[in-house]
């Protein structure tokens, strides 16, 4: 095994056994957290449209409801499920966005352990 394996298995010891504190968000930071980071004008965009979306899919819906003929109602009906998929696939990827701020948040933690636990294994590293 490599000896960054080592450390890295050994800071993680440390903190499942309560060394380190660990703070973790709930979802509402993380929601916050996405908006907080370098897409955030694309957070913010991409749930303004959802919100369009969302009204499109209202509008058309009721649309459908109110449609006389078969044909109308498979138009407004088809058009409201574009609505609803387009608004999935935002969702998905903004929830994609938060899990990767989940696991960057995470990788820093380990380096900051590794850094701040193993100054001496640094220096040895260093030298050779």
């Amino acid at each position: 095994m490599n000896d960054i394996d080592q450390k890295i298995q050994a800071a993680l010891r440390r903190e499942q056994t309560g060394d380190v504190p660990s703070g973790e968000p709930n979802l509402a930071e993380e929601v916050i957290i996405a908006f907080r980071g370098r897409h955030r004008w694309f957070s913010t965009l991409a749930i303004i449209l959802n919100l369009v979306l969302f009204a499109g899919t209202i509008w058309a819906t009721v649309r459908f409801l109110g449609a006389g003929s078969v044909p109308a109602q498979l138009q407004w009906c088809a058009l409201a499920f574009v609505f609803l998929l387009m608004m999935m696939f935002i969702k998905l990827w903004f929830w994609l966005e938060m899990h990767t701020n989940r696991v960057l948040r995470e990788l820093k933690r380990v380096e900051l352990l590794l850094v701040t636990r193993q100054p001496s294994a640094q220096v040895k590293d260093a030298t050779t």
